[in-house]
């Protein structure tokens, strides 16, 4: 019983540094958790790094991603449209 008990704490603790190396293309920053909670729902969230736009340009496309049914607060989107136009500006 105990080497159980080892073990799933073991997994506990290093589960949560495996999923922040899951997408490895959206660098740190504030918005990164949400931007892969809200856009992991229909699509990897890592599309967007292929991407480059300005502000008006992210808007747009979250807002259109909130039209198709992306779920997240309002205050969420602010803060995902913040971290994709300062990680991902245009070339």
């Amino acid at each position: 019983m105990r080497p159980v008990l080892i073990a799933l704490l073991l997994a506990s603790v290093s589960a949560p540094a495996f999923a922040q190396d899951e997408f490895k293309a959206l660098p740190a920053g504030d918005g990164r958790a949400e931007t892969v909670k809200v856009c992991s729902q229909c699509h990897s969230p890592e599309l967007v790094a292929n991407q480059r736009m300005d502000e008006p340009g992210w808007r747009a496309m979250v807002n259109q991603m909130a039209n198709n049914g992306a779920q997240g607060t309002d205050a969420e989107f602010e803060t995902i449209i913040k971290y994709l136009t300062q990680t991902f500006p245009p070339n």
